[in-house]
Protein backbone atom coordinates (compact mmCIF):
# COMPACT_ATOMS: atom_id res chain seq x y z
CA UNK A 1 0.00 0.00 0.00
CA UNK A 2 1.81 3.01 -0.78
CA UNK A 3 1.45 6.45 1.14
CA UNK A 4 -1.34 8.07 -0.69
CA UNK A 5 -3.89 5.25 -0.25
CA UNK A 6 -2.51 5.41 3.42
CA UNK A 7 -3.61 9.03 3.31
CA UNK A 8 -6.77 8.41 1.74
CA UNK A 9 -7.19 5.50 4.15
CA UNK A 10 -7.04 7.21 7.17
CA UNK A 11 -8.55 10.30 6.47
CA UNK A 12 -12.10 8.47 5.33
CA UNK A 13 -11.18 6.15 8.57
CA UNK A 14 -11.50 9.93 10.48
CA UNK A 15 -14.79 10.87 8.60
CA UNK A 16 -17.93 10.29 9.98
CA UNK A 17 -20.91 9.69 7.27
CA UNK A 18 -21.96 13.86 7.96
CA UNK A 19 -19.71 15.53 9.45
CA UNK A 20 -17.07 14.47 12.49
CA UNK A 21 -18.26 15.17 15.58
CA UNK A 22 -15.55 17.56 16.94
CA UNK A 23 -16.02 19.60 13.55
CA UNK A 24 -19.59 20.44 13.75
CA UNK A 25 -20.53 23.28 15.57
CA UNK A 26 -24.23 23.31 15.44
CA UNK A 27 -24.34 19.86 15.74
CA UNK A 28 -27.29 18.56 18.60
CA UNK A 29 -24.86 15.91 19.69
CA UNK A 30 -21.66 17.61 21.81
CA UNK A 31 -18.42 16.70 20.91
CA UNK A 32 -16.56 13.38 22.32
CA UNK A 33 -14.53 14.01 25.18
CA UNK A 34 -11.23 12.48 24.75
CA UNK A 35 -8.75 11.64 27.35
CA UNK A 36 -5.24 10.20 27.66
CA UNK A 37 -5.02 7.84 30.25
CA UNK A 38 -1.68 6.68 29.76
CA UNK A 39 1.63 6.52 27.40
CA UNK A 40 3.72 3.41 27.03
CA UNK A 41 7.34 3.55 24.42
CA UNK A 42 9.48 2.23 24.45
CA UNK A 43 13.35 2.94 22.20
CA UNK A 44 15.80 0.27 21.58
CA UNK A 45 18.20 1.50 24.01
CA UNK A 46 20.91 0.84 21.90
CA UNK A 47 19.39 3.28 18.62
CA UNK A 48 17.76 6.09 21.17
CA UNK A 49 16.21 7.08 24.41
CA UNK A 50 12.56 7.97 24.07
CA UNK A 51 10.58 10.04 26.38
CA UNK A 52 6.99 11.71 25.83
CA UNK A 53 5.24 14.53 27.78
CA UNK A 54 1.11 13.89 27.97
CA UNK A 55 -0.24 17.91 27.77
CA UNK A 56 -2.25 19.12 31.07
CA UNK A 57 -5.34 18.71 28.72
CA UNK A 58 -4.82 14.81 28.33
CA UNK A 59 -5.85 15.33 24.62
CA UNK A 60 -2.34 15.94 23.37
CA UNK A 61 1.13 14.88 23.92
CA UNK A 62 4.74 14.90 22.78
CA UNK A 63 6.97 12.87 22.08
CA UNK A 64 11.29 13.94 21.98
CA UNK A 65 13.38 10.94 20.99
CA UNK A 66 17.46 11.21 21.46
CA UNK A 67 18.43 9.61 18.76
CA UNK A 68 22.19 7.94 19.28
CA UNK A 69 22.73 5.93 15.94
CA UNK A 70 21.70 6.03 12.49
CA UNK A 71 19.11 4.62 11.45
CA UNK A 72 17.80 3.67 7.94
CA UNK A 73 20.83 1.20 6.84
CA UNK A 74 18.28 -1.66 7.16
CA UNK A 75 14.76 -1.64 5.69
CA UNK A 76 12.63 0.02 8.28
CA UNK A 77 8.93 -1.22 8.54
CA UNK A 78 6.05 0.36 10.75
CA UNK A 79 3.19 -1.34 11.63
CA UNK A 80 -0.06 0.71 12.90
CA UNK A 81 -2.96 -0.77 14.98
CA UNK A 82 -6.24 1.02 16.98
CA UNK A 83 -7.81 -1.59 19.23
CA UNK A 84 -11.06 -0.76 20.95
CA UNK A 85 -12.97 -2.13 25.02
CA UNK A 86 -16.51 -1.40 24.66
CA UNK A 87 -17.26 0.21 28.06
CA UNK A 88 -18.28 -2.39 30.55
CA UNK A 89 -16.73 -5.01 27.68
CA UNK A 90 -14.05 -7.01 28.83
CA UNK A 91 -11.38 -7.62 25.99
CA UNK A 92 -9.77 -5.20 23.10
CA UNK A 93 -11.02 -5.80 19.72
CA UNK A 94 -8.68 -4.50 16.54
CA UNK A 95 -10.50 -1.71 14.41
CA UNK A 96 -8.15 -1.18 12.20
CA UNK A 97 -4.85 -2.36 11.62
CA UNK A 98 -1.92 -1.76 8.90
CA UNK A 99 1.24 -4.25 8.62
CA UNK A 100 4.78 -3.51 7.31
CA UNK A 101 4.42 -0.12 5.65
CA UNK A 102 8.02 1.45 4.37
CA UNK A 103 9.28 3.96 6.79
CA UNK A 104 11.67 5.73 4.56
CA UNK A 105 9.00 5.77 2.01
CA UNK A 106 6.28 7.67 4.51
CA UNK A 107 8.81 9.87 5.58
CA UNK A 108 9.76 10.83 2.14
CA UNK A 109 6.20 11.12 0.78
CA UNK A 110 5.46 13.31 3.68
CA UNK A 111 8.12 15.36 3.54
CA UNK A 112 7.78 16.33 0.08
CA UNK A 113 4.03 16.06 -0.95
CA UNK A 114 1.68 18.57 0.32
CA UNK A 115 -1.11 16.79 -0.52
CA UNK A 116 -0.01 13.79 1.95
CA UNK A 117 0.68 16.67 4.54
CA UNK A 118 -2.80 17.80 3.61
CA UNK A 119 -4.81 14.76 4.33
CA UNK A 120 -2.77 13.80 7.52
CA UNK A 121 -3.18 17.37 8.47
CA UNK A 122 -3.31 18.46 12.01
CA UNK A 123 -1.60 21.03 14.82
CA UNK A 124 1.36 18.64 14.86
CA UNK A 125 4.58 19.98 14.72
CA UNK A 126 8.05 18.52 13.85
CA UNK A 127 11.36 19.59 15.26
CA UNK A 128 12.89 19.21 11.63
CA UNK A 129 11.97 17.46 8.64
CA UNK A 130 13.06 13.44 8.77
CA UNK A 131 14.54 11.54 5.97
CA UNK A 132 16.00 8.06 5.83
CA UNK A 133 18.79 7.43 6.93
CA UNK A 134 17.73 8.92 9.90
CA UNK A 135 20.89 10.95 11.35
CA UNK A 136 22.21 11.02 14.97
CA UNK A 137 20.36 14.00 17.02
CA UNK A 138 17.36 15.23 18.91
CA UNK A 139 13.55 14.78 17.23
CA UNK A 140 10.42 16.14 18.37
CA UNK A 141 6.66 15.66 17.36
CA UNK A 142 4.15 18.03 19.33
CA UNK A 143 1.07 18.86 19.72
CA UNK A 144 0.13 15.09 18.94
CA UNK A 145 -3.79 15.13 19.38
CA UNK A 146 -5.83 11.70 19.92
CA UNK A 147 -8.57 13.50 17.72
CA UNK A 148 -5.97 12.91 14.97
CA UNK A 149 -5.56 9.60 15.47
CA UNK A 150 -8.69 8.45 16.30
CA UNK A 151 -11.79 8.26 14.56
CA UNK A 152 -14.66 10.24 14.37
CA UNK A 153 -17.30 7.58 15.23
CA UNK A 154 -16.61 6.77 18.28
CA UNK A 155 -18.44 5.12 21.13
CA UNK A 156 -17.99 4.81 24.83
CA UNK A 157 -14.97 2.86 25.36
CA UNK A 158 -10.65 2.58 25.95
CA UNK A 159 -9.16 2.97 22.98
CA UNK A 160 -5.44 1.95 22.59
CA UNK A 161 -3.60 3.55 19.52
CA UNK A 162 -0.27 1.25 18.59
CA UNK A 163 2.73 2.49 16.35
CA UNK A 164 6.35 0.31 16.05
CA UNK A 165 9.11 0.06 13.90
CA UNK A 166 11.17 -2.49 13.27
CA UNK A 167 14.29 -3.44 11.06
CA UNK A 168 12.81 -5.73 7.95
CA UNK A 169 16.52 -7.23 7.38
CA UNK A 170 18.59 -6.28 10.83
CA UNK A 171 19.01 -8.56 13.76
CA UNK A 172 17.39 -5.77 15.97
CA UNK A 173 13.30 -6.89 15.85
CA UNK A 174 12.01 -3.83 17.38
CA UNK A 175 13.42 -0.39 17.49
CA UNK A 176 10.67 1.75 18.41
CA UNK A 177 7.00 1.33 19.73
CA UNK A 178 4.74 3.52 21.35
CA UNK A 179 1.07 2.90 22.50
CA UNK A 180 -1.27 5.52 23.56
CA UNK A 181 -4.31 4.50 25.51
CA UNK A 182 -7.35 6.85 25.89
CA UNK A 183 -10.71 6.79 27.45
CA UNK A 184 -13.58 8.44 25.14
CA UNK A 185 -16.69 8.87 26.46
CA UNK A 186 -19.38 10.48 23.56
CA UNK A 187 -22.25 12.61 25.56
CA UNK A 188 -25.97 11.51 24.61
CA UNK A 189 -27.44 13.74 21.72
CA UNK A 190 -29.96 16.46 22.70
CA UNK A 191 -33.10 16.16 20.54
CA UNK A 192 -32.87 18.26 17.64
CA UNK A 193 -35.33 21.45 18.01
CA UNK A 194 -37.70 22.29 15.25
Amino acid sequence: MNLIQIALFLSLFRLSYCKSLWDDEDSACQKPILRISHINVYGESRYMKVFTFIHEDRTQFDLNVLLKQELGSNFLIFNMKVRVRPQGGANFVTLLQMKRLDLCGFLTDFSGNPMIRYFLKSHMQMSKIISCPVRVGNFSVANVSVYDIYPANLQNATYKFFVDVVEGTGEIAKVFALQVTTDISVPACRLAQE
